[in-house]
């Protein structure tokens, strides 16, 4: 059975198997640049599993025709037309280290069980989580003995008869495991039963395996001389049949600090999948996608699709996005992204094919790309090889779970992380901006961006999640298309501050890292009774959410992201100036009564009940927010998508850190005096000039701030004036806000 998660895992592996040819390069496999663009470069240019949808009503025309071989030749030749569906976002797969690291090859889905099996190379396990994207547990451990992984790099599933599969009562499907590093294929069940385990081929190289009665089908690759053949092999008994190959030659590079052979930018790889016996690879740079079945070339599909030209500009844009293995050298021998390219040269043609997949209902899922930098849209074709329609899509589909629900990997731009995430296709899906139920729509890339000077490099596209429950059955809202999305909070009474025993009970009282004065700040600890119904922002507000006041004429500064991604990341650089004038864009396009959240409402909100230091308890834990020693994978670097981490119990995300949160109290130094009904504390301080309020209050910690910042009692500001926006490009960034609205009750009091 699965057993509870490791948190001691060892993380800092050597590259798998499918990057060993790396190390014919001369590279060094300890360089962790290296291993990180590596696995972008393979992601965006390797096989995928793809979903099922509903087929469209109409089928294009298409040429069908035999040649003497007898091989079925079905050529395309309209353009594009939409696929009924689009593709929802569900949940993020993530195990509690944080420390997951999938690549498409190395996600399966077991649909009688509803699991997904992810391998994790780096944490030596695999990951198995629910239908729903919910954390199950792990199969393995580190070790070279039976039932334990060194560097469990694909994964498959293999069919077994009707009566016995492997020890167990057939039929059935059993998750097979490949060890790269010790060359074995282990087998379980879909319970997480250890079942046994046989020697791998020793020239396995990758992307992927298939496991059927008598045969395994994997990818080889040789190096002679200067030159690199790929083949696709199918290994039945002793003997083994290739049935493609992809060879190309490579340049030698001279750089600074290497001299050495090395694949040009762009070059080409085996992509291919599999369903039962039947192989689908990509023919050549072009639009050709052929099926071998039974011993044999069996049909090929073709659209008039040419093959993308390929200028030095967006080989230099390849490496600048972190979408070519050679990306490491960039840091190691100090150059640039120009000088690398120049230094190993370019593919001139591209392919426009990046994967294939085949979904339960036999219809063959062909991702390709515009820019040929990262994916776009999924061309679907029936299982008579009839062009169904096209998606736009910037994920790679890898498993399904039913005819809808499938398993798909992205590449995260503004980290460079791999993510896997569970997906939906849905006919009635309707993007709304900033929503909580955002397909991918056709929509400008990332790397089309990169293309156009006048769009940002790092801008991510639109938050893509989907609608969930109330934790806590609260009314959720949206006042316009444009507005955040609102969650009503009803009165109640709490205790403001931080109580006596809190130090101790979270170690804070031999933190050398806390001064004295954060902890004065918090207290006295007062009673609060906030007699008065409001609604706060679900997420602190986003890039989106602010670009879209700029672009309507309300707003009037357009701040930096520091290259981290606008999209769904919180707006930061905003003052409290800044947040006031968005704040009165939205109610005057709604008009209800938008404004900042007092200093009592914000605590009131982030305890959401609560008695402990955090929502979740007096333990920081792991991957729960993102700070400075957080364990999540944003920790001390940026700002993290909002919604990246569980709700507190009323919903509300990332309360406790990811930026701080501007309030409208005036800041005060200690509670003494502060008004108990949850209104904001707008008077100034005794003996300040004038007597006007000039310092802002801040709520909750931020990503670069201390762990101890992540509690619901922390409070900062008296340095900070309604105008700092922490724009200084040594430091900053971590400043931001989240609105509240009055809500008006029937009788039409507050």
């Amino acid at each position: 059975m699965y057993r509870p998660t490791s948190f001691g895992l060892t993380l800092r592996l050597p590259l798998p198997a499918v990057t060993e040819a790396g190390s014919a390069l001369g590279m060094r496999r300890s360089d962790g640049a290296f291993r990180r663009a590596f696995r972008v470069s393979i992601l965006i240019s390797t096989l995928l599993a793809s979903p099922s949808c509903e087929r469209g009503a109409d089928h294009d025309h298409a040429a069908v025709q035999r040649d003497s071989a007898g091989v079925a030749i079905v050529e395309h030749v309209a353009g594009d037309r939409p696929f009924d569906g689009q593709i929802v976002h569900i949940a993020d797969l993530a195990t509690p280290d944080d420390a997951l690291s999938p690549l498409p090859w190395a996600v399966v889905a077991h649909r009688g069980a509803q699991r997904v099996f992810v391998a994790d190379r780096e944490g030596r396990r695999v990951a198995v989580f629910d239908a729903a994207g919910g954390f199950v547990g792990e199969l393995g451990r580190g070790g070279e003995g039976p039932g334990e992984f060194l560097l469990p790099s694909a994964l498959a599933l293999e069919k077994c008869g009707t009566e016995s599969c492997h020890g167990l009562p057939g039929p059935d499907e059993i998750l097979v495991v490949l060890d790269s590093r010790r060359a074995v294929l282990s087998r379980w069940s879909s319970n997480g039963d250890f079942l046994g385990e046989q020697r791998a081929p020793t020239d396995y190289w990758g992307p992927g395996f298939a496991v059927g009665p008598g045969y395994l089908a994997f990818a080889t690759s040789n190096t002679t001389g200067m030159r690199v053949e790929q083949q696709l092999e199918i290994q039945g008994g002793d003997e083994n049949h290739t049935i493609h190959e992809v060879a190309y030659e490579m340049a030698l590079m001279e750089l600074p600090c290497a001299t050495m052979p090395a694949p040009r930018i762009f070059a080409p790889q085996v992509v291919w999948a599999h369903e039962g016996g039947t192989l689908y690879y990509l023919n050549g740079p072009g639009y050709r996608i052929d099926a071998h079945t039974g011993g044999r070339l069996a049909a090929s599909i073709r659209r008039p699709v040419a093959p993308i030209e390929v200028a030095r500009a967006k080989a230099v844009m390849a490496v600048q996005l972190g979408l070519s293995p050679l990306g490491g050298l960039l840091r190691q021998c100090d150059i640039s992204a120009e000088e690398l390219v120049d230094g190993v040269g370019h593919e001139e043609k591209l392919a426009p094919v990046l994967g294939l997949a085949v979904d339960p209902a036999g219809r063959l899922w062909v991702a390709r790309t515009v820019t040929g930098l990262a994916p776009e849209a999924i061309d679907v074709f029936g299982a008579e090889g009839e062009y169904l329609g096209t998606l736009s899509a910037d994920v790679l589909p890898v498993a399904f779970l039913s005819g809808s629900r499938f398993v798909g990997v992205r590449l995260e731009p503004s980290t460079g992380q791999v993510l896997a995430s569970v997906y939906d296709v849905r006919r009635d899906a309707v993007a709304v901006s900033g929503g909580e139920r955002v397909v991918t729509d056709r929509r400008v890339s990332r790397a089309q961006a990169a293309e156009d000077p006048a769009e940002n490099l790092a801008e991510d596209p639109a938050p893509r999640r989907v609608a969930v429950p109330n934790p806590a059955g609260l009314r959720e809202f949206r006042d316009c298309a444009a507005c955040p999305l609102m969650i009503e909070l009803p009165p109640g009474r709490y205790l403001m501050g931080r109580t006596e025993g809190e130090e101790k009970r979270t170690g804070l009282d031999l933190d050398p890292n806390r001064p004295q004065r954060t902890r004065d700040i918090e207290r006295p600890q007062i009673a609060i009774e906030i007699g008065h119904t409001f609604a706060l922002g679900k997420y602190e507000v986003t890039f989106d959410e602010w670009d879209q006041c700029v672009e309507a004429g309300g707003c009037n500064y357009r701040p930096t992201d520091r290259g981290w991604g606008r999209g769904n990341r919180p707006v930061i650089h905003v003052s409290r100036l800044d947040a006031e004038e968005y704040l009165a864009w939205l109610t005057e396009v709604t008009g209800q009564a938008y404004r900042l959240p007092s200093n009592a409402e914000w605590e009131y909100a982030a305890r959401a009940g609560t008695t402990t230091a955090r929502w979740w308890g007096d333990e920081l834990g792991r991957a729960r927010a993102v700070c400075d020693g957080c364990g999540s994978r944003w920790d001390d670097l940026s700002s993290a998508p909002v919604g990246s981490f569980p709700p507190n119990p009323w919903g509300l995300h990332d309360m406790l850190s990811n930026v701080s949160e501007v309030v409208a109290d005036c800041w005060h130094e200690s509670y003494d005096g502060h008004p108990t009904d949850g209104s904001p504390r707008l008077e100034a301080p005794p003996g300040w000039p004038s007597g006007e309020c000039k310092r802002a209050t801040w709520r909750g910690g931020g990503w670069p701030y201390f762990s101890w910042t992540v509690r619901a009692a922390h409070r900062s500001g008296g340095n900070m004036p309604f105008e700092y926006r922490g724009d200084d490009p040594r430091a900053g960034g971590s400043h931001g806000f989240r609105v509240a609205r009055t809500v008006e009750s029937p009788a039409g009091s507050r």
